[in-house]
């Protein structure tokens, strides 16, 4: 069984986030680290009628995205990888 997360464990840019069971099932799921599972469950909750649940689970979902800096780092370490075993295999 998984406690949910006190005022304390919440993160801070979670603490004005409406206070629904919903809601509140995310921010921990986010708080733990469960990151897959905010994704998975935040659909429904974005089909809400209150907008402020909507947006506490688009900002959630937004906040489990990789950063588009460390995916172009990623990418840049990844093209100088194969450069540089291209160029040592050929040489």
């Amino acid at each position: 069984m998984t406690r949910p997360a006190t005022d304390n464990r919440r993160p801070s840019f979670a603490r004005d986030f409406p206070r629904t069971p919903e809601v509140d099932a995310l921010v921990d799921a986010f708080a733990r680290g469960d990151y897959a599972r905010v994704r998975a469950a935040a659909p429904d909750v974005e089909r809400s009628e209150d907008p402020a649940t909507r947006d506490a689970a688009r900002m959630l979902v937004d906040r489990t995205r990789p950063d588009p800096l460390v995916l172009v780092l990623l990418g840049i370490a990844t093209a100088l990888f194969v450069v540089i075993a291209a160029w040592s295999i050929g040489k």
